[in-house]
Order: structure tokens, then C-alpha cells, then sequence
């Protein structure tokens, strides 16, 4: 194909481009983005493309091994152009692809290709790029509404996990793993119950636990970006807080304690990872096991202050942080209710309707201080009034059961698990 040279100098941009920018809601990526620019080559338009019959062409052309490589390349260029500049094409080509006579057959082809050479221990710089062109296909299929869960039925997608857990020793390599990983995160972010379902039947949590571990900084994120689709599922966050997962949460809360302690030392490392950390245990707290989990695992360095430049750094950061929807994010506040060292460390309580909390306090400073919290839930209103440093009580004020937890200088409140709460001085 003429066109080959064209398409040479277009390949070699930025693996995020491939990757992150294909996933949605992810605020903190494109602020870091925004924020840590880097120089970025002139944009390569691929201009005989926009002929009416170019992209047909060009899929015709997969079925032709001598222009299969060229055409792999010319489409992959032509999809990352055209899915900021025109999403009506980018999603028109991945139903094309899908529908179109042996194309699908013809990438799980290429893939299991790749199979071979990673047994033989032959892979070069070359194949992974030629794989990563077909992942970009890849990408497209699943990013269609109309071809996703045609996609996923297929078993295509698991296909990609040998490749996503497999060890080679090129750099390279490590972001194409990614690019496969982001054709998880781009089927689950649409947040489809019979996706989310699919993913934790195929053992995509186990996936996404060890691309977090191992993977490079890219999988890591990504990692997050799918585990985050499958805690807003209620089935996801049910199979992940059971009884049968407790390993496999618990295997996930250390990998991301041992991640924060190390962000917490190197804050350059990756703040968005951090983020996506934190909304993971945000997200846990709506589940019951989830929260108790997190209460018990929580890093240290989120709760003393040791991310304190980043969220100003970084305001997103800070405004998650500080966000009074969740019971883990109001472990961040600092003076709702007296002075840190003056609550003792007590631990939380189910209560029943007009069953009552007792708390107690020390230190001389609430023996001689009037203080007071108030805390407004829902419709209902709680008042916690402090006087002669010994006792008071909180009552449930709501049919259902409530949660009640004085620790270090914050309360928490919540009902069966669900975090509508707002707090402040009175």
C-alpha cells in the first residue's frame, strides 16, 4: 500500500492516547493531563480516508495477508484520529468491523499468532505494534453500543488475558498489556449489568488485581478504571463484599495500602492513581463488609495528612478527599467536633430506632467546654451536646438502622450502608 510511510511516523505517539483517553469519567487523568503537558508531534491527518469507500476498502484489505499489516495500520491511525475529531465515524467503523465478513475471525487470527510467539520466545518490537493496531480495532468494537455485548458473547475479550498476564521482557511490551487491559475497562465502563456480570464471571477482578500489582503504571490505572465500573454495579460490589471474595478483597486492600505508603513517599509517582485508590474505598463503603474492611485496612497516610500538597496540587484530589458523601472520605476532617487528641478512639455501633449511643471523652479541656456537633441526615436531625467531660448520648432517629462512630475528631453517619450525610459545627 502507497500509503505504508504515512501511517510509520503516526505510531510511535503517546501509549496513553491508546489507552486512558479511551475511557470516560476519569476527571483526575485528563487535569493530570492538562497539568504535566508534554511536547506532542504535529497531528498526522490521514486525508484519502475520508472517502466514502475508504474504510470498506480497508477492512476488505484485513482478508489479503501480504496488506494485511499495512491495513491493520492505516485503520488503527485512522480510529485514534477520528474518535475525538468525529465519534459518529469512530463508532460507525467499529460496527463495520464487527459485521463485516470474516474480519473478526481474521483479528483473533493476529492474536493467536501472537500466541505462538510468545511461546516461542520470538516477539519483537514489530509484532507488538502490529498487535496493539489490532487492539485499537478492538477498542472500537467495544466502545459501540450496538456491537459490546455482540463483542463480549463472542469470548473474544478473553482472549486477551494470556496476553495481559503473560512476562516478556520488552518494554514495549508492558503497554501493549495495557492497550489489551483497556479493552476490559472500555466494555465495563458503560456500566452494563450483563458485562459487569460477564467480567466477574471470567475472573477480570483476579485480572485487574494483578495487572495493579505488576503492571506498569498505565495498567495500573486502567486496573482501577474497571474495578471502579464493577463496585457502581450493584451485583459487582455484592460478589466482590461476599463471603466467597474475602480473599480477594482483602488481597486488593493490601495492594492499595502498600500502593498509598509508597505514593505517600513519591507523590510524583502517579497522583491519579491515588485517586482512583481513594474512590475505590469510597465506593466500598456502601457495602456493609466493605466498610467495616476499609474502617480496619485504611493507610495511614490518607487519614495524617501526608497528601496534603497533592490535593492542592491537585484540586480534584482534594475535593474527593473532602467530600461529605461517604463515610471514608470524613476520616479527612479535621475539626468537626473538638480537638484531635481530646475524643478517644472508639469503635462504631449498629443502633436500632431509639437505641441510643453512649461516648465518653477525656482530658481537662471538656471538664470546663461547652461544645457541640450536629449532624443532618436525610430528614432527620442528631445532636451530640458535650458538657462536664464525661458522657452524652446520640439517638437513632430513623426507622431503619443507623451507624454511629466517633474516631479520633470526626462522627460518621450512615443507614444500611448508604452515605447521605452532612456534617458541621452548630
Amino acid at each position: 500500500m502507497a500509503e505504508t510511510e504515512e501511517f510509520e511516523e503516526r505510531h510511535d505517539q503517546s501509549w496513553e492516547d491508546r489507552t486512558l483517553n479511551l475511557l470516560q469519567n476519569s476527571n483526575i487523568d485528563l487535569e493530570i493531563g492538562s497539568a504535566k503537558s508534554r511536547k506532542k508531534g504535529k497531528k498526522h491527518k490521514v486525508r484519502w480516508m475520508k472517502r466514502p469507500m475508504a474504510i470498506p476498502e480497508v477492512i476488505i484489505e484485513l482478508q489479503s495477508t501480504e496488506l494485511r499489516e499495512a491495513a491493520l495500520r492505516c485503520l488503527s491511525t485512522f480510529l485514534l484520529e477520528k474518535r475525538e475529531e468525529d465519534p459518529e465515524n469512530y463508532y460507525r467503523t467499529g460496527y463495520l468491523l464487527y459485521n463485516s465478513c470474516s474480519t473478526m475471525a481474521i483479528l483473533l487470527q493476529e492474536v493467536l499468532a501472537f500466541y505462538q510467539m510468545m511461546e516461542e520466545d520470538s516477539l519483537n518490537v514489530r509484532a507488538c505494534k502490529r498487535l496493539a493496531n489490532v487492539l485499537t480495532l478492538f477498542q472500537c468494537i467495544a466502545a459501540n453500543k450496538e456491537t459490546r455485548l455482540k463483542f463480549v458473547s463472542t469470548s473474544v475479550p478473553n482472549f486477551l488475558l494470556p496476553i495481559i498476564l503473560f512476562k516478556a521482557p520488552l518494554e514495549v511490551f508492558e503497554n501493549v498489556q495495557a492497550v489489551a487491559l483497556s479493552v476490559i475497562g472500555i466494555l465495563c465502563q458503560a456500566g452494563e449489568p450483563n458485562i459487569i456480570q460477564w467480567a466477574v464471571e471470567n475472573d477480570m477482578v483476579e485480572l485487574c488485581w494483578i495487572s495493579i500489582e505488576f503492571g506498569n503504571e498505565l495498567s495500573k490505572v486502567i486496573g482501577m478504571h474497571i474495578l471502579e465500573a464493577i463496585l457502581k454495579d450493584k451485583s459487582g460490589i455484592k460478589y466482590l463484599c461476599s463471603e466467597t471474595s474475602e480473599y480477594l478483597l482483602r488481597g486488593l486492600i493490601r495492594v492499595w495500602e502498600h500502593l498509598v505508603c509508597l505514593l505517600a513517599v513519591d507523590q510524583e509517582f502517579s497522583p491519579r492513581l491515588l485517586f482512583h485508590i481513594v474512590r475505590c474505598y469510597v465506593l466500598l463503603c456502601s457495602d456493609e463488609r466493605g466498610l467495616k474492611m476499609v474502617s480496619e485496612n485504611l493507610p495511614k497516610p490518607i487519614t495524617d495528612g501526608s497528601f496534603d500538597n497533592i490535593s492542592e496540587e491537585f484540586p480534584i484530589i482534594g475535593q474527593l478527599v473532602n467530600s461529605p458523601s461517604s463515610e471514608i472520605v470524613l476520616k479527612f476532617f479535621s475539626s468537626v467536633c473538638g480537638q484531635r487528641s481530646d475524643v478517644q478512639d472508639l469503635q462504631g455501633v449498629f443502633l436500632e430506632k431509639d437505641q441510643y449511643f453512649v461516648f465518653g471523652f477525656d482530658l481537662n479541656f471538656w471538664e470546663t467546654t461547652f461544645y457541640a456537633c450536629h449532624i443532618k441526615w436525610m430528614m432527620h436531625e442528631t445532636h451530640f451536646t458535650v458538657f462536664n467531660g464525661r458522657e452524652d448520648k446520640g439517638k437513632c432517629g430513623d426507622k431503619n438502622r443507623c451507624f454511629y462512630e466517633i474516631l479520633d475528631t470526626e462522627i460518621r453517619f450512615s443507614q444500611d450502608g448508604f452515605n447521605y450525610i452532612t456534617v458541621q459545627e452548630w
